[in-house]
């Protein structure tokens, strides 16, 4: 399944009008970051384009975005048939340079010194909980909620419930109609009421992150 973009904005901590701003098209820069499920007529991330933008978001706490742009550049040229998601790139101190880890474990230096090796680095974990430059909080991204889950391997990375099939907004949906949980439980029996609520959890994280961008428009 496809993140449409108020669900890849909840969960790579990107806002709405940054997703919006990084795919257009613009003179002379081109694109920055494009959705691999396309564009038209809706946006629709992947689940590799949710790593790679949190990656982005990182970078974009202390590097300008021209910056990011270079990294995206450098990295591109190296990989060019590499999903961005597989790179590990981390800002320096202060934001004067980025390092990217090789496959090989090597850190090397992607602007200031293109291709030299640089001083080791911790790297955070893209896929923990992490808020945001700005104080908005982005949930660890394997389990964005109790009881939902995601796992590249079960419906292209969308937010399922644990050990399920089941897309999380299925079940925040019919609790939002009023369903009570122990009559989801009866259509779902693999559903617990816990699950229910980090379903709902979830779905509102999303309406909030989608309610602020559109207030910031």
């Amino acid at each position: 399944m496809s993140y449409p973009t108020p669900l890849a904005a909840a969960l790579s901590g990107a806002s709405v009008r940054q997703l919006n701003y990084w795919r257009k098209n613009t003179p002379r820069k081109g694109i920055l970051f494009a959705p691999e499920h396309g564009t038209r007529p809706r946006a629709l991330y992947s689940y590799r384009d949710i790593v790679a933008l949190r990656m982005f978001v990182r970078l974009r706490g202390d590097l300008s975005l021209q910056k990011v742009r270079r990294v995206v550049a450098s990295l591109e040229e190296m990989y060019p048939e590499t999903h961005l998601s597989a790179h590990k790139v981390k800002a320096l101190p202060g934001g004067a340079s980025a390092v990217w880890v090789t496959p090989d474990g090597e850190y090397v230096d992607v602007l200031q010194h293109p291709g030299h090796g640089a001083l080791k680095v911790v790297m955070d974990d893209l896929f923990n909980a992490f808020t945001t430059a700005d104080g908005r909080y982005v949930p660890n991204l394997g389990e964005p909620a109790t009881g939902v889950t995601v796992d590249p391997e079960v419906r292209g990375g969308y937010p399922v419930i644990e050990g399920t099939r089941i897309p999380f907004h299925v079940v925040a949906g019919l609790h939002a109609d009023g369903m009570p949980s122990e009559e989801i439980a009866e259509l779902y029996p693999s559903v617990s009421p816990v699950d229910v609520e980090g379903a709902v959890a979830l779905a509102e994280l999303v309406a909030k992150t989608a309610k602020r961008d559109s207030a910031a428009a």
